[in-house]
């Protein structure tokens, strides 16, 4: 195994021309100023797409697999050839093709519905190193002011691979929420009006060692300041976040293929879309995740608001055909803190 290299490099990493970092990226592995070895989220120049390192061998293939795994699907239902390799390969091993019914590969496709849109895997060089890169959709594409929030779901975060050592790391983490919610915080960022500048707006961003810090209390009230209750249109927000949850718990309520750990849901949202509806006008403000406006802004709520599962390293197999309970219980507990806000 090649040693480890650790060495200084710039706060903004060496990207191929027409790349660059993602500024929406609230969590996950992100580029260090001292470790040219760690690379985080990339975006295009104004194409939408997000660009995710696939890290640890044996995690990265097994992400690549389930994106690869439910393209596959998704052509079969459609009619086309799907892939010939990874074809259903669901957690990296040989035959993964095999076994699955038609059901199965529609429960499959249907899932793509609460999916960032797969392009496929490329190559980039980041900081002198070759890295595969997966090609994602960029859920937050034509905001102008996009609040972005993860959401770990699931009380335990540790896959059935993993080690003692591992496990007992898992359980140490995010104790109180994960355990009484089966949820937790890794990061967040947050426009809300500037109480210093009236028709301005600040950007709030936290992180995992605020979202340690959490009770139940206080994941509560992060989840409040992310939807700006306080806001007058917030109800349009709430009831939009809950349906889309709604569907998404109607998916795992009837599947029975796939486990899912140490995975999120991405909940994205429009701050000036949120302002428009409140003040019942209009805005052309320049996009802060470098795109341009839109020609025509979005007027149906899902157009502007949007919630994905997502990090799909640690997926495999339902053992004996058993309901995901784990997440369920996280995707409830979510589900209920925000009826709970949309009923205050």
């Amino acid at each position: 195994m090649a040693k480890k290299e650790q060495e200084k490099v710039t706060a903004m990493p060496m990207v191929p021309m027409g790349y660059c970092m993602l500024d929406t990226q609230v969590a996950g592995h992100t580029f260090e100023a001292t470790n040219a070895a760690a690379v985080g989220l990339l975006q295009d120049a104004g194409e939408g797409r997000v660009f995710k390192p696939l890290g640890k061998p044996e995690c990265g293939v097994r992400e690549l697999n389930f994106y690869e795994s439910l393209a596959a699907a998704i052509a079969t239902q459609a009619g086309a050839s799907p892939p010939a390799a990874n074809n259903l390969n669901l957690n990296g091993t040989a035959g993964g093709g095999e076994g699955h019914s038609e059901t199965d590969l529609s429960l499959l496709a249907d899932l793509a519905a609460h999916v960032p849109r797969y392009y496929g895997q490329l190559k980039l060089v980041v900081n002198q190193r070759e890295h595969t890169f997966i090609k994602l959709e960029d859920l937050t594409h034509g905001m102008a002011r996009p609040c972005v929030m993860d959401v770990k779901i699931g009380r335990r975060t540790w896959d059935p691979l993993s080690s003692a050592h591992k496990r007992e790391i898992e359980e140490q983490k995010y104790v109180v929420c994960k355990q009484n919610l089966g949820l937790c915080l890794p990061g967040f960022q947050v426009y809300q009006p500037d109480e210093q500048q009236p028709g301005q707006s600040v950007l709030i961003r936290q992180g995992r060692d605020y979202g340690k810090s959490l009770d139940v209390a206080g994941f509560h009230k992060a989840l409040a300041q992310f939807f700006n209750v306080n806001c007058q249109a917030s109800d349009v927000l709430l009831r939009e976040v809950l349906c889309q949850l709604r569907s998404i718990r109607a998916w795992f309520k009837r599947q029975r293929l796939l486990h899912f750990y140490a995975s999120s849901l991405l909940i994205c949202y429009d701050f000036e879309q949120l302002q428009r509806l409140a003040k019942g006008g209009s805005s052309s403000k320049q996009l802060s995740n470098g795109y341009h406006p839109d020609p025509a802004l979005p007027t149906t709520a899902n157009q502007w608001i949007r919630v994905r599962c997502i990090d799909f390293a640690h997926i495999f197999p339902a053992e004996d055909a058993q309901p995901d309970h784990n997440y369920m219980f996280g995707l409830q507990s979510l589900i209920d803190i925000v009826e709970t806000m949309l009923h205050r």
